[in-house]
C-alpha cells in the first residue's frame, strides 16, 4: 500500500497473520474477564467464514476485531484495544475500516451482543451507528447477566441481484411426499412464491445452538400478526423492477 495515498486507518488496519495470534491472546487477557485462549483464537482464525483485522503500529498489535460473515450478514465476536490507549479514537478507526471492507464484500447488516451493564461499550457501538433491538436473558455467566442485542444496517446497500427461483418451489421437510409447503405457525398451505417468507438461520460460534440450522416459513397473515409486536418496525422499501 502507498502510505502517501492511504488514510490512517487504511495504513494501520491489516488482516491478521498467524504470528499475530499470540499477541491477540495477550490483549484478550488484558481486556476480558473470560478471555479466549490462544487455542480458541487459532480455531476461529482457521474458519472459512471468519476474519480477524488488527491495528498494527510497526510490529505491535494494539487492537483487533474478530467477526464472521455469511453472504450479506456479519456478526462481531470480539473487539478490543490495548487498555492504555483506549479513548484515543483507535477503536473507531479500526471499526470504520473493518466495516468498509465488509461492505466491499457485500455485507449489509452487522450484529453483535454486549453485556447490559457495559455502558461504555454500548455507547461506543451507538456512536458507530448500531441500534439496540432486544435482549437475550442470562446470556453471560460469571456473573450471570443479560446480553443486549445490537445491529447496524448499511443505509446504502448494493443493488441486489434478481432472485433465481427453482422450477418447483421449496417445501417443508415434513411435506416432501405431498410436495406442499405449510406455514410453520398456523399450518396453512402455501402455494404462491410471494405469499410467505422463508427464514434459514445457521447458529454461530459460542451459541447454545451451535451447528444447528433452523428453517421455517411464515404466511403473510401470520407475519402481519407478528409484526404488530415488533419493538422496532421493519424497514419497508419499494421494489423497483425493470420491465422489458
Amino acid at each position: 500500500m502507498d502510505k502517501s495515498k492511504a488514510t490512517a486507518r487504511e495504513w494501520h488496519v491489516h488482516t491478521a497473520l498467524p504470528e499475530d495470534l499470540p499477541m491477540i491472546a495477550e490483549i484478550e487477557k488484558l481486556s476480558f474477564h473470560k478471555p479466549w485462549s490462544l487455542l480458541s483464537i487459532e480455531s476461529f482464525y482457521r474458519k472459512k467464514t471468519s476474519n480477524i483485522f488488527v491495528w498494527r503500529d510497526r510490529n505491535r498489535i494494539s487492537g483487533y476485531i474478530m467477526a464472521e460473515h455469511v453472504l450479506e450478514q456479519a456478526e462481531i465476536q470480539r473487539i478490543a484495544i490495548v487498555p492504555f490507549i483506549r479513548k484515543m479514537g483507535i477503536g473507531t478507526l479500526l471499526y470504520q475500516e473493518f466495516r468498509k471492507r465488509y461492505q466491499e464484500m457485500g455485507v449489509e447488516t452487522i450484529y453483535l451482543e454486549v453485556r447490559k451493564s457495559n455502558k461504555a461499550a454500548r455507547n461506543f457501538y451507538k456512536k458507530c451507528g448500531f441500534e439496540e433491538y432486544g435482549q437475550r436473558a442470562k446470556y453471560y455467566t460469571d456473573p450471570i447477566e443479560d446480553a443486549v442485542l445490537m445491529f447496524w444496517d448499511d443505509p446504502n446497500p448494493g443493488q441486489s441481484l434478481p432472485v433465481d427461483f427453482a422450477e418447483s418451489a421449496p417445501y417443508n421437510e415434513n411435506c416432501k411426499e405431498e410436495n406442499k409447503m405449510k406455514c410453520n405457525i398456523c399450518g396453512s398451505q402455501l402455494t404462491e412464491k410471494t405469499d410467505f417468507i422463508e427464514i434459514k438461520k445457521e447458529w454461530g460460534y459460542f451459541s447454545e445452538k451451535d451447528t444447528e440450522i433452523h428453517e421455517f416459513k411464515i404466511c403473510e397473515e401470520c407475519y402481519d400478526r407478528i409484526r404488530k409486536n415488533f419493538k422496532i418496525p421493519p424497514r419497508v422499501t419499494e421494489k423497483n423492477e425493470v420491465l422489458s
